[in-house]
């Protein structure tokens, strides 16, 4: 079992995601109480038996979705939610200024997130080369980065009408996963045109995860030693290389992960590897999201979120907005609104501190959203998560793009060996 021995204490306010770094140590004790409380509420040893509703708790709030009918853990059992599934998180009295990149309100400041990748397509190898270099240069010291002019806007906006059809006709086996502030989430099939070449498979996309996703540090430890490795990284100046000198762990938590915990890849092989490809929908009206970190162990270069909008996105329909710096625990204090454009995409680290603003439209909003992973990590996604069909698009997805990512992943690690 992982659960917590005391409540935990209240996440430390809008300073924990704006200290600079040598201030990040005095945050440690907040963090460490947060990751308890975390696997507190969310894993439990089943040998325990059921677990009432009431038993549950979260610092996130007090609403805990239930799991739909035919889900793994409804209605009893260990009750797993990924973070993004539970209400709150931290509520800013004052929100922090909002930086623009696009529309009326945009600014230089928020367009320096952002790298036009036009050229992309009809680049020679050592020009695909620097893009990818700059690309990785913005993502490693933001945490997130905007890919202008990647995919065809055209087949977003058809693929927003593929995405209103999945949700009203959900095929048998698969289940709409509820989301915080009134948003909900299913997976997609493997099939056109979630399959399209430019989408999870894009060669830009996957050549930047295989650089930028090298935390394994989850892989094999429990949570206390996560936390500690954690701290080493912080105290040694929270630097992307730090995360070389940190392989995966044998033993029986690499073998077989804990539920709720990434399973992908193999205990042995460093590394990203794809997780789930989704849908996100959010109703006209829905709130603002409280402040939220989609993983919290093992920190930052562990997960990469890649979404596409399929909606037009504007300033007011419910974007994300993120702290730049906040995945090396060193932001400058205000948020950046990706209200990005169509023929655009955006990568995020996991780890980086955001939320989605106030959808004030008239109409659902829609994005499409896939994971780049290592294994071992708390997400609170399990086996039949969004049904059994879904676990099986799942693999689907995998069998296309994983081999593909892996052999990127390899020329990174013997660059890596002989720098």
């Amino acid at each position: 079992s992982f659960r917590a021995t005391k409540s935990p204490i209240r996440w430390l306010q809008s300073e924990f995601a704006m200290a600079p770094r040598r201030d990040a140590i005095r945050s440690l004790a907040s963090l460490m109480s947060l990751t308890a409380a975390c696997w507190s509420f969310s894993i439990s040893d089943p040998r325990r038996g059921p677990i009432r509703r009431s038993q549950l708790f979260s610092f996130y709030g007090d609403s805990i979705p239930m799991p739909p009918p035919g889900h793994p853990d409804h209605p009893v059992g260990a009750e797993v939610q990924p973070f993004a599934n539970q209400n709150g998180g931290i509520d800013d009295t004052l929100g922090p200024p909002k930086i623009y990149m696009y529309g009326p309100a945009a600014s230089p400041l928020g367009r320096s997130y952002a790298v036009d990748c036009n050229l992309w397509h009809s680049a020679d190898r050592m020009e695909r080369q620097q893009l990818v270099d700059q690309v990785l240069v913005t993502l490693r010291r933001n945490g997130f980065v905007v890919l202008e002019n990647m995919v065809p806007p055209q087949e977003q906006f058809s693929m927003e009408a593929a995405a209103i059809r999945h949700f009203e006709q959900l095929p048998e086996g698969y289940f709409t996963s509820p989301l915080r502030a009134d948003r909900s989430q299913v997976h997609v099939p493997y099939e056109d045109p979630w399959s399209a070449e430019w989408l999870v498979p894009n060669d830009l996309v996957l050549q930047v995860t295989a650089r930028y996703v090298i935390n394994n540090m989850a892989c094999g430890r429990s949570e206390e030693e996560q936390q500690s490795a954690w701290c080493q990284w912080v105290m040694q100046g929270s630097s992307v290389e730090w995360f070389h000198s940190v392989p995966p762990q044998g033993g029986p938590l690499a073998t077989d992960p804990p539920h709720g915990c990434t399973n992908v890849g193999a205990p042995d092989e460093l590394g990203p590897w794809l997780g789930r490809v989704m849908i996100t929908k959010t109703p006209p009206q829905s709130p603002l999201m409280t402040r939220h970190r989609d993983i919290i162990l093992p920190g930052p270069f562990a997960q990469l979120t890649i979404g596409v909008p399929l909606t037009p996105l504007s300033a007011n329909n419910g974007p994300l907005a993120l702290r730049p710096g906040s995945h090396v625990m060193n932001s400058p204090g205000y948020e950046v609104v990706t209200n990005i454009p169509h023929g655009s995409i955006m990568l995020y680290d996991s780890f980086v501190d955001h939320r989605a603003v106030e959808h004030r439209g008239e109409e659902d909003r829609y994005v499409l959203y896939y994971e780049f992973e290592t294994r071992g990590i708390f997400t609170g996604y399990v086996d039949g998560h969004f049904g059994q069909q879904a676990t099986q698009s799942e693999h689907d997805f995998r069998r296309v793009v994983d081999p593909i990512l892996r052999r990127y992943v390899a020329n990174a690690q013997c660059a890596t060996a002989s720098a």
